[in-house]
């Protein structure tokens, strides 16, 4: 076997009771301990939370940085990983696994980060819309730059596009006349697109409080599909308002030899859309 890579899972994977095999192990408990005491009722939302509160951007990130950071820590009882990638919200859970940020300082991250996107999401409303069984540049040419961007590139034949509220339908129709098919997101709002600059502003601002350090892993960032480098701060608030290039970094991290990918979170869908490639 070749080198191992955890994959922390991001927004749309959450589920009612996400983390609950894991949460009686000691350094989980330590963790779930943290985020209560910075912001009480989180652990229980997320153990007991329905669908739809879990839906809520400003629920959706906190609770899914705790369920990935719980599953990557049960999994590296096995052994620890050669490096991390983190989807999009997973990029936080990622980078603190690896050691660049602490639990909390990672933890306060993430509910900025929420608290920013939610706000957002009131601002501009629109939504994440999955393109099947078309290549990215068939959904690129599909996109206005407008109303419409490239915001998640899945696979070969996966692209993720933020779509505005008022542009939904008639995209839709366009990628069924094209020959795809287009599935919406269950997400609240459109994310990684150009529309999100002032938040993720604001978020770089916040992230310079923090106290950064070296990892002792790479970490994939989303922004570049290559290891964290340079300004940790500004790749990650970057991330915001542009496209993840999922697919770009799985084919770099096999050139640098992983064969392997575990799934930190619930669910299988970033090994799934590592397996479709």
């Amino acid at each position: 076997m070749g080198r191992v890579a955890f994959l922390f899972a991001g927004q749309g994977a959450q589920v009612p009771g996400m983390a609950a095999d894991v949460k009686d192990l000691p350094k989980v408990k330590a963790l779930f301990d943290m985020a209560e005491s910075i912001r009480p009722g989180v652990v229980g939302a997320m153990l007991h939370g329905t669908q739809e509160e879990l839906n809520r951007t400003i629920l959706t990130q906190p609770t899914m940085f705790l369920a990935d950071l719980a599953y990557a820590y049960a999994e590296e009882e096995a052994g620890t990983p050669a490096c991390a990638l983190g989807f999009s919200v997973g990029e936080v859970p990622a980078l603190c696994f690896a050691g660049a940020l602490s639990e909390e300082d990672a933890f306060r991250a993430i509910v900025r980060r929420a608290e920013l996107m939610e706000a957002y999401t009131e601002r501009v409303h629109g939504c994440m819309i999955a393109c099947v069984k078309l290549p990215a540049d068939k959904v690129e040419a599909l996109c206005d730059g407008v109303n419409t961007h490239p915001a998640n590139y899945n696979g070969a034949l996966q692209t993720v596009v933020a779509c505005r509220a008022e542009a939904e339908e008639a995209f839709c129709a366009k990628v069924k006349e094209a020959g795809g098919r287009a599935m919406k997101l269950r997400v609240s709002g459109m994310f990684h697109c150009p529309e999100l600059a002032p938040e993720a502003a604001a978020f770089e601002a916040f992230l310079r409080t923090l106290h950064w350090q070296a990892p002792r892993m790479d970490v994939y960032a989303n922004l570049t599909a290559a290891p964290y480098a340079g300004d940790f701060a500004a790749t990650l608030a970057k991330q915001m308002c542009s496209p993840v290039r999922f697919t770009e970094s799985i084919a770099n991290m096999r050139a640098a030899g992983v064969d392997t990918f575990y799934e930190a979170g619930p669910g299988k869908v970033l090994t799934g859309l590592v397996q479709r490639g």
